[in-house]
């Protein structure tokens, strides 16, 4: 025992965040164990931290719900040390479970999220938005339920007097748009978070990753993150749907509450089968090993089947939706190859080519081309039959000789031709039949500056250097996307022409910096208006400005920050490529104003 805090013995440390410390304890009183989470002592004497830390042991306090961890005490507001006092829960955190589970069943995302979103839905009904949803609050118990921890960033709707003080408070990866740029923040800025918690899960990857939390930001606020399909096809386009409904950068775009999201993604289960979300992931908990094969096999029994009946009644692209998630989770599944040889086999010629087009659109294929060989004899007539041949190619884009229908549609299963498809969202059927293209072209990159990374069309980003400077390209448009930490992103659309020698292609990217100005009066905080230079860059203060520095890596540039009763602040601000710079205003009160 480390020592004893009032009725609390503490036994010992379980967690360290950079608010608080929690360590498993007993209360001697009632003589059971609890969790006893104490504020930091630096933090102490911050009449802010203390009260957003007590704010959240009133708040949740509340809350009672099975999915929301309980609260039990918490230290009066004149007490020497900060603390509240919870249920102690096993562990381990969301994230560390995925991290150790990989490849989780997107069906158990989902029913993960479904937990979550009951929590919030709970939360939300009580007036509270979390703001911090994200796998690290999120604490699994006794291997069979999930509760969502961590209000102390929570915000009370409509409540007045609360302050951050200067502070962007939630996790960059997690954060919605709104969060990000001082905007307002309501249930659906957690609908938000909570659709980065999915796509981690499904996917095994955060949606919006980057060098630094400003251009992790920066990402956030454009909306940039790779289409949750292309990452992992396994989890099939109905799912990536609700999945980029969810992040939607307008949250007027999003799911509205987030019982919303919990009813889209219960529908996304009943079709598959599976009416009891809770009692599915508690099996999972228990045994994830043998859960995920029965699930497997239930899910690819039943998108088989939903396939052979969509095709049943004409509706081809559903059908091949299906077909094509059975063939991501079962490679070479003969049931479904057969069921799409049957589909090319009993079309006529253009009923044919329709096909030939919406497996691709389905599919997503590129550098896959499809030939279309008619008989020697002159030609197929109205009533015959095409053959259909995928051409599958390698890395290279380079054919692959004589492949087989399972190898093909293997490697045409979760990859995109970029001018047929989005970025991002479900996916959409194309009826274009792709011809066998010329031979591939190198292309040379050459980038200024050159410490970025490169991304052609689906491939994921490479960094530019001494490993990579060149890449094959057949002839035709590509999508190039450069990035860096020093620099603006920029997009290109180019067309590579036929050709032997190497093809050159150059590009300039601005470089780019990052602020936040802290406005404030005395200890409060004061969300202004900031501009830098002429105009150059306008945004709120306490929240992240992006500002286009052109080919100028450093750069001094004057700043006004105005906001209602208070004097106009004008000064100067230092900034430098790829940094984010950040700065203190103090602001004065107008002449008889009362702010």
């Amino acid at each position: 025992m480390l020592r004893k805090l009032e009725k609390y013995e503490i036994i010992e440390e379980i967690g360290h965040g950079g608010m608080a410390t929690v360590y498993r304890a007993r209360d001697s009183r009632l003589d059971r164990p609890v969790a006893l989470k104490v504020m930091h002592p630096h933090l102490r004497s911050a009449r802010e931290a203390r009260a957003r830390f007590v704010r959240e042991a009133r708040s949740v306090a509340r809350l009672h719900h099975p999915n929301i961890l309980e609260i039990y005490d918490n230290s009066e507001e004149d007490s020497e040390e900060a603390f509240i006092v919870t249920e102690l829960l096993t562990g381990p955190t969301l994230k560390q479970f995925a991290e150790s589970h990989p490849g989780m069943p997107a069906e158990i995302a989902a029913c993960f999220t479904i937990e979550l979103a009951r929590a919030l839905v709970a939360a939300h009904g009580a007036g509270i938005v979390h703001r911090d949803v994200k796998p690290e609050n999120v604490l699994l118990h006794e291997d069979r339920c999930v509760k969502l921890t961590d209000f102390g960033i929570a915000q009370m709707i409509d409540a007045q007097s609360f302050t951050a003080t200067g502070q962007i408070l939630g996790s960059p990866g997690h954060m919605a748009p709104e969060q990000v740029e001082g905007g307002e923040c309501d249930a659906r800025t957690d609908v938000f978070s909570l659709g980065t918690v999915l796509y981690f899960l499904a996917t095994g990857r955060l949606p919006f990753v980057g060098r630094n939390p400003h251009q992790i930001l920066k990402h956030v606020v454009d909306g940039d993150y790779p289409d949750p399909l292309r990452v992992c096809p396994a989890i099939g386009a109905r799912l990536s749907s609700v999945i980029t409904k969810a992040l939607q950068k307008d949250p007027a775009e999003r799911h509205q509450t987030a019982q919303s999201l919990q009813t889209e993604l219960e529908a996304f289960l009943g079709e598959l089968g599976i009416e009891d979300p809770k009692r599915t992931l508690e099996r999972y908990l228990k045994d994830h090993e043998g859960a995920s094969k029965e699930l497997r096999a239930q899910v690819v029994q039943r998108l088989t089947e939903l396939g052979r009946r969509a095709a049943d009644d004409s509706r081809m692209p559903v059908a091949l939706d299906h077909f094509n998630r059975v063939l991501a989770l079962d490679e070479g599944n003969e049931t479904v190859l057969g069921l799409i040889d049957k589909i090319g086999r009993r079309s006529r010629r253009r009923m044919g080519l329709q096909v030939a087009g919406a497996v691709l659109g389905v599919l997503g294929v590129t550098g896959i081309g499809v030939a279309v060989f008619a008989p020697e004899d002159g030609g197929p007539g109205p009533d015959d039959d095409p053959v259909i041949l995928p051409l599958a190619r390698d890395a290279r884009g380079t054919p692959d000789a004589a492949p087989d229908g399972a190898r093909a549609l293997r490697d045409a299963s979760g990859l995109l031709d970029a001018g047929r498809r989005p970025d991002r969202g479900p996916s959409q059927v194309s009826s274009t039949v792709v011809r066998p293209a010329a031979a591939p072209r190198l292309v040379v990159f050459r980038p200024d500056p050159p410490s970025v990374s490169i991304g052609v069309d689906d491939r994921p980003p490479v960094e530019f250097g001494p490993a990579f400077r060149s890449i094959e390209l057949l002839p035709g448009p590509h999508t190039v996307r450069l990035a860096g930490a020093c620099c603006v992103d920029r997009t290109l659309t180019v067309t590579v022409p036929p050709g032997v020698d190497p093809f050159v292609l150059q590009a300039t990217l601005d470089f780019e910096a990052s602020l936040i100005v802290r406005s404030h009066r005395g200890e409060e905080s004061v969300h202004g208006d900031v501009v830098v230079g002429a105009g150059q860059a306008r945004g709120r203060a306490n929240s992240v400005i992006m500002i286009n520095l052109g080919r100028t890596r450093q750069l001094t540039l004057p700043i006004t920050v105005t906001a209602t009763g208070y004097r106009a602040y004008t000064g100067e601000v230092r900034l430098s490529a790829g940094e984010l710079a950040t700065m203190a205003v103090e602001l004065e009160e107008a002449s008889g104003s009362q702010p």
